[in-house]
């Protein structure tokens, strides 16, 4: 009788019915994933202050060239990183930057241009 179910599953195309391991390993992995992407976020947003205490000193001698806006390619911003020993994943930074400059009323944008064998990135701050 299970010799014969087991063939109709397979006749019929159906996959076996999960075993309880099997689900138990998709919640621990799923966890483990939610975990790893909970601590990368907290540590953006820790580090993120101090990018954005950085970047501010950027904004005022830009305001006080009559800018209203600053602007860096992607190798400057991991520049910056790298001297303020920040270790977070340059998205994830990026991220958490953004909704410190909302809060002090300055705007983001990215923009990406793909030439052959090359990325290029620019982040731009603005403030109207």
């Amino acid at each position: 009788l299970i010799a014969r179910g087991i063939y109709m599953w397979l006749k019929l195309g159906r996959s076996k019915p999960k075993v309880l391991a099997d689900e138990l390993r998709e919640i621990a992995e799923k966890q483990t994933e939610e975990k790893a992407e909970k601590k990368k976020e907290k540590l953006a947003k820790r580090e993120a202050k101090i990018m954005f205490s950085f970047l501010k000193h950027n904004f005022i001698l830009s305001a006080k060239k009559g800018k209203n806006y600053w602007t860096c390619d992607d190798k400057y911003f991991i520049e910056i990183m790298k001297e303020n020993n920040l270790h977070s994943d340059e998205s994830y930074l990026y991220e958490e930057l953004k909704k410190i400059c909302e809060r002090n009323k300055i705007g983001t944008d990215i923009d990406i241009t793909y030439l052959p064998g090359h990325k290029l990135k620019d982040y731009a701050f603005y403030w109207d």
